[in-house]
């Protein structure tokens, strides 16, 4: 496949001269990679993409700094994770395409820190019913502010792992801190399967090569971590992948053929929105393993941070629980029942892909 080529001349640093460029556009787009195909390519086609995405990189390191200062005036502790962190591995930022910036706080300092962003400008989006994050708006640009690393539709192994982030941290500016390399590499492999359920695209795997190419990585917890998560078998599978188009064994590898995978993540797109993924089957539903939990959790808010997120007045007035429940309640019924049906009772028709893929 041309794609998978160019990726190939991407990691040896080579050119590639186009040779179907319909195809290649519709797939690099769908797995939001047209920057890096224009780097390697320098057709002028995909230029415009490239430029695009290296002012929106540019703005949003902006917005960070900008957000970073305010909350270290007011001694809020964040952290900034996935894409806010990892564009800065790349040769150009511009290559490591994002659509938000993703930050977390305390959920005792979640009220202050989402004042201070409405005062800086930002606006919140209408509607939401997340149970880690609620989105702001500035400029074009989203802030997912964080109160939980993880929602309570993952895996509790996964929530509970990552309940304590600034614990995983160290402190690098005032009260921003950086979750250490290793677990920044394994909260992104806990987030790809998380993903993949739906589907998930193939610049994931290019981050973890730059993660284990340029970051500190202790190889002896990575591996202890993730078999207490039970992702030993993707990450076996992830260096797989990065063999395959580097020929570089990043680390103690169990060779075998991962074809399925590559095919799998090219189908999905970048999360599970390509053409050809539409085909019907819910992917998450099933292969969720603790539906009562969930399902309790998210009807009833027994999540402290949760309830918080959704109405700040019971951080501190807990008799407004009952009106509050009412109230969710009411949402859920005319908003969420069909989500919550396909949740409980839909049907797994990947399981054994699931299986092979290690999730």
């Amino acid at each position: 496949m041309e794609f998978l080529d160019i990726l190939k001349c991407y990691f040896k640093n080579e050119s590639y001269e186009i040779k179907d460029f319909n195809s290649l556009a519709k797939i690099s787009k769908e797995q939001n990679l047209c920057p890096l195909v224009y780097y390697v390519t320098k057709d002028k086609r995909f230029k415009s993409q490239y430029i695009n995405f290296a002012v929106a990189q540019e703005e949003m390191f902006n917005l960070q700094n900008e957000l970073t200062n305010e909350l270290n005036k007011n001694n809020i502790k964040h952290i900034y994770f996935k894409g806010a962190v990892l564009a800065r591995l790349y040769p150009d930022s511009a290559l490591r395409t994002r659509g938000d910036i993703d930050i977390y706080v305390d959920y005792n300092d979640f009220s202050i820190a989402k004042d201070i962003m409405i005062n800086l400008g930002y606006k919140e989006e209408v509607g939401q019913d997340c149970s880690h994050h609620v989105g702001l708006f500035k400029n074009g640009y989203e802030v997912e502010l964080h109160f939980l690393l993880f929602d309570e539709g993952s895996l509790n192994l996964f929530t509970n792992y990552f309940k304590e982030p600034f614990r995983l941290s160290k402190n690098i500016n005032n009260f921003e801190y950086k979750l250490d390399d290793t677990y920044h590499l394994i909260y992104c492999i806990c987030h790809f399967a998380h993903h993949l359920r739906f589907g998930a695209g193939i610049r994931y795997i290019i981050d973890f090569y730059y993660m284990l190419k340029k970051t500190n990585i202790d190889y002896q917890l990575l591996h202890n971590e993730l078999l207490k998560l039970d992702l030993s078998k993707l990450y076996n599978n992830i260096l797989n992948v990065i063999y395959y188009l580097t020929n570089e064994k990043l680390d103690n590898i169990e060779i075998k053929d991962v074809n399925f995978f590559i095919d799998y993540m090219l189908k999905s797109g970048i999360h599970g929105f390509s053409e050809e993924n539409n085909d019907g089957t819910i992917m998450e539903a099933s292969r969720h393993k603790e539906k009562g939990h969930y399902f309790i959790s998210r009807v009833f808010m027994t999540n402290k941070a949760y309830r918080i997120s959704l109405y700040p007045k019971m951080g501190k007035h807990w008799y407004f629980y009952p009106i509050c429940l009412i109230r969710h309640l009411f949402y859920l019924i005319t908003h969420k029942m069909g989500a919550f049906f396909r949740f409980l009772f839909g049907k797994n028709a990947k399981k054994d892909i699931y299986d092979d893929i290690g999730i």
